[in-house]
């Protein structure tokens, strides 16, 4: 359980990239961006300096462990953990955590590569995509209303939803907002349609089975979502 808070001195607080390096055994995805989203939220209260950085205490980084297991393991919406987290610097056990409701499968968050093959097939509801992410509904409305999110005729959400809300939420912190990302969504839409003409193909191959075809396009779309990262970070260290 997170320790109750204490004063520090200078000398124990920590940056918030030597945070960042101490949750990053445990939570690999953690990113500066979701640590300022969790402050910003009222979770965790790190000291600031004279000059406006960020020095978070061994407490800070306890609560910011909670926070991050309570969303992994439990997908508990970010309001039930801050009660949890206001309990525990009272003083306080936080309340037993019993999963009630079903929940996403954890992979689903990941934005390393696409796995067609082997992502479930996972449907959401707008309510179960909002309690998971822990995103207000302004920020999803406006994801769907730019054709960022899309439900299926039944009104649920696709297993990649997950992952674009996240990282729609990390942008907004940015200033990039969904009617900004639509560009993103204009761009991912001429990629695919470079490679389509070779899927087409290849299902026409008598010879080629739906296995094969599956791994055509896996390979297609990652090498695609490879080259675009590499092109986007050579662009962006040409800004310096």
């Amino acid at each position: 359980m997170p320790a109750s808070r204490k004063s520090y001195s200078e000398s124990e607080l920590l940056t918030i990239g030597v945070v960042l390096t101490q949750l990053r055994d445990e939570f690999p995805e953690i990113s500066i961006s979701k640590i300022r989203f969790l402050e910003s939220s009222g979770l965790v209260t790190p000291t600031r300096t004279a000059s406006g950085y960020r020095k978070f205490s061994l407490v800070d980084v306890e609560h910011l462990k909670y926070i991050l297991r309570m969303q992994r393991d439990y997908f508990l919406p970010l309001r039930v953990i801050k009660e949890h987290i206001d309990a525990i610097s009272r003083g306080l056990e936080p309340p037993a955590v019993v999963e009630t409701a079903p929940r996403p499968p954890r992979n689903l968050v990941s934005t390393d590569s696409i796995e067609t093959n082997s992502a479930p097939h996972v449907r959401l509801t707008r309510d179960e995509l909002e309690d998971a992410t822990g995103v207000d509904s302004v920020l999803i409305d406006s994801l769907v209303d730019f054709g960022l999110l899309t439900a299926d005729s039944s009104g649920y959400f696709a297993s990649s939803a997950l992952a674009i809300v996240e990282t729609a939420r990390a942008l907004n912190e940015f200033g990039l907002e969904p009617r900004h990302l639509k560009t993103v969504m204009s761009s991912a839409s001429r990629e695919v349609d470079l490679f389509a003409p070779i899927l087409k193909s290849a299902r026409r191959g008598s010879s080629t089975s739906r296995a094969e075809t599956d791994e055509i396009k896996l390979q297609l779309a990652n090498g695609m979502v490879r080259l675009h990262q590499l092109f986007v970070r050579e662009l962006t260290e040409r800004l310096d």
